[in-house]
């Protein structure tokens, strides 16, 4: 039996704020994704998303652009204009039977439920799951729902060539049904 996800709609779509800061230096970019097509449990996604290029010590924000093919079930990635994510799992909605010590299983590896947080939303206060991964040079937070399972905050810490970036992305705007 597969765990519950949240109900997919076409043109449900989420935006976040990614504010990036590092040495006294800030800018501010939208990350969205949004459902462009759904047919039984298969649904087409677009993502559009900024992320960072350092590069002898100059910081550069760059701008992502994707499509993707998932089993709305399973969150697995069936297609993607980036083949290094096909088997992977869709990292913006978890399962909503979710509880502290669960596993999750997003692009970046399994992890589990460390804790929660209650965080302000959308003018709301939403109890979140709290899912934490660490790398060598960089580690992140991911907030999600507990009662939709969506992705409502991140936060992401690199370290390039000598400068500690630092990246939140918080939802702002959504049609989505949190519950």
């Amino acid at each position: 039996m597969l765990p519950k996800a949240y109900s997919l709609a076409v043109e449900d779509y989420m935006v976040y704020e990614q504010f990036f800061n590092w040495d006294g230096h800030n800018e501010t970019k939208q990350m969205t994704w949004n459902v462009t097509q759904l047919e039984n449990d298969v649904a087409d996604l677009h993502l559009v998303s900024h992320g960072v290029n350092v590069t002898s010590g100059i910081v550069t924000i760059v701008t992502g652009e994707a499509n993707w093919t998932i089993n709305k079930l399973s969150r697995e990635v069936l297609s993607s204009s980036d083949s290094n994510y096909i088997g992977k799992k869709w990292p913006f909605w978890i399962s909503t039977d979710a509880s502290l010590g669960s596993s999750v299983d997003i692009f970046y590896g399994v992890s589990m439920i460390s804790g929660n947080e209650i965080i302000d939303v959308f003018g709301q206060k939403r109890d979140c799951w709290i899912v934490q991964y660490d790398w060598a040079t960089s580690n992140m937070e991911r907030w999600y729902d507990k009662l939709s399972g969506i992705c409502l905050k991140i936060l992401v810490t690199l370290h390039r060539q000598d400068i500690t970036i630092m990246t939140t992305e918080t939802a702002v705007l959504t049609n989505v049904e949190l519950g």
